[in-house]
């Protein structure tokens, strides 16, 4: 992966299917950097951070399914066709990330992704992912 802490969202994988389907996890910890500046005194997870979750996982799952070679490209996240946020999520949360590639267009990847957090739907996105 091409990303760094604090930028690393994603803490690992439980299960991959090359070319369609990848679920991922991040344990959120009341000392991560983003809770302690997001609301004070309130350790809310912010929602634009559970998207780059999605786009950090589906990167994961290009990659796995040997899509690319991300030394050499970019993997950019260029729409969010609708994001969908039902709850807070805070600190001592595990979140499980499910995303599923739904189609690929030239060099658009097209996925849907869900968030669930103790057996809940926490968020709901599709979007788009475009290589250059």
């Amino acid at each position: 992966m091409p990303y760094k802490s604090p930028f690393l969202l994603v803490d690992g994988v439980i299960y991959l299917k090359k070319h369609i389907f990848i679920k991922s996890f991040k344990k959120i910890k009341k000392n991560d950097f983003f809770l302690r500046r997001h609301f004070i005194n309130n350790y809310a997870y912010p929602g634009v951070l559970m998207l780059e979750i999605f786009h950090q996982t589906s990167l994961i799952l290009l990659y796995e399914s040997k899509k690319f070679n991300y030394k050499n490209k970019m993997f950019y996240l260029a729409k969010i066709n609708f994001a969908k946020f039902f709850f807070p999520v805070s600190y001592k949360d595990c979140i499980i990330c499910n995303v599923t590639m739904f189609r690929k267009v030239l060099n658009s990847y097209i996925f849907h992704g869900k968030i669930i957090v103790n057996k809940k739907v926490a968020c709901l996105s599709s979007f788009i992912c475009i290589l250059k």
